[in-house]
């Protein structure tokens, strides 16, 4: 029996998969850009998330976190995410989010998004997020985040 040979890189997602992972870098594009209105159409207003900020619970509907994102801002901000883990189950979906969130092309902190999201007239939506924060030394990465 011969065996393939190691791939160096992971299998492609499924059609699925990959469009939850499409929705939540939407999502985070949309803050890079400012784009409340996107941000907005890509969320259950009434859904939920739970931010944890030094090590407390910050509890919130969705609609708060996107009027808390601070639009107006001078600072770039840019959060990019990395070795994700999608599971489907119909129109029930999750993703797991490690990442790394720049404010001007610096470190400002890592962590790990959950994203819970439902597919409703053909498109996932996002209902739910848990949010983990480690804030880090400046132009230092978080070695946790990257395990």
């Amino acid at each position: 029996m011969s065996s393939l040979p190691p791939s160096s890189t992971p299998p492609s997602p499924l059609p699925e998969e990959a469009a939850i992972l499409n929705t939540a870098n939407l999502f985070l594009s949309s803050i890079k850009s400012k784009d409340r209105a996107l941000m907005t159409s890509l969320i259950l207003p009434t859904g939920s998330a739970t931010l944890i900020r030094r090590n407390k619970p910050v509890h919130l509907t969705l609609a708060e976190v996107v009027d808390r994102i601070p639009v107006d801002s001078v600072s770039d901000m840019d959060e990019q995410i990395y070795n994700c883990t999608v599971r489907v189950d119909g129109e029930l979906g999750v993703a797991w989010t490690p990442y790394v969130f720049y404010i001007d092309g610096r470190v400002n902190h890592t962590g790990t998004n959950i994203f819970s999201m439902w597919k409703t007239e053909g498109k996932w939506v996002i209902t739910g997020v848990a949010d983990i924060a480690r804030e880090v030394e400046p132009g230092n990465r978080d070695p946790v985040a990257e395990g």
